[in-house]
């Protein structure tokens, strides 16, 4: 290719880079990289230093090494950020005035999300891991995706719903099995006549999406990969001597974002 035709090639070239940029909009910023953070673009594995105020887009991935954290300020306000050792990415983000449909997925590690309320019934904020998904309408809580793939959030204000991830091979919550006292010797009726056998349906398969538990303020839930949980009240006091919870609501107030 030469002359003229190499010349409108490489202008074409030019204009279709600067157009696919254009195209795709920003959903968030780094406000707040702490030491050693990487973004890894979508579609690509190259690793890149995260840069305060540096534009996130969907599909990107953010990850964090030993003795590092991030917190993402998305376009609408709402604050993610996600503690050492932890990979987080922007799935699925349309957040417009008055837009918010939001997926992403924390693959491992510790994320802390500080989530204005939600009017419209058509918005939704999801947040998965490997075995769960937690879905909120404006609320202050924690997730703990750990190595084990087990799950656990912990919620400070609001109410979240929590499910099993569908792709965790989780069934129905295992009810919380009980000794039950030996029945009272009871008198034996006379013979009767019994019905004839009927035919009863064989068992049928359970989705993993049958139960949705709602986890209030002031409640976490530990959910396994079975699809199995644990629902019960936090202790606030121990709770909070946590350096990770102190260190968020440091930045909660000092953002007034605390409620």
């Amino acid at each position: 290719m030469y002359g003229p035709a190499r010349i409108i090639f490489t202008t074409l070239m030019i204009f279709l880079l600067a157009f696919s940029a254009q195209a795709k909009e920003p959903v968030g910023k780094i406000s707040f990289p702490l030491n050693r953070v990487f973004v890894i673009p979508a579609g690509t594995s190259s690793l890149s230093y995260a840069q305060f105020n540096m534009d996130v887009f969907p599909g990107d991935k953010i990850e964090t090494k030993k003795s590092s954290r991030c917190e993402i300020t998305l376009t609408n306000g709402d604050i993610i950020r996600i503690d050492e050792n932890s990979i987080y990415t922007l799935e699925a983000m349309n957040l417009a005035e008055n837009t918010v449909k939001a997926e992403s997925f924390l693959g491992i590690g510790k994320l802390w999300a500080n989530i204005r309320k939600i009017f419209s019934e058509d918005d939704y904020f999801k947040v998965k891991s490997p075995s769960a998904v937690i879905a909120v309408r404006g609320t202050i809580y924690r997730i703990d995706a750990n190595p084990d793939t087990t799950t656990q959030v912990v919620v400070y204000d609001g109410a979240v719903d929590v499910a099993p991830n569908a792709g965790s091979g989780g069934g129905q919550p295992q009810q919380e099995s009980r000794q039950v006292a030996p029945p009272r010797p009871q008198q034996i009726a006379p013979p009767q006549q019994v019905a004839p056998p009927q035919q009863v349906a064989g068992p049928s398969e359970v989705s993993v999406e049958t139960w949705v538990q709602i986890v209030k303020a002031q409640q976490q839930i530990y959910i396994r990969p079975d699809g199995t949980y644990d629902q019960q009240a936090f202790d606030p006091e121990a709770d909070g001597k946590l350096e990770w919870v102190q260190w968020n609501k440091r930045r909660d107030a000092m953002l007034e974002r605390d409620r």
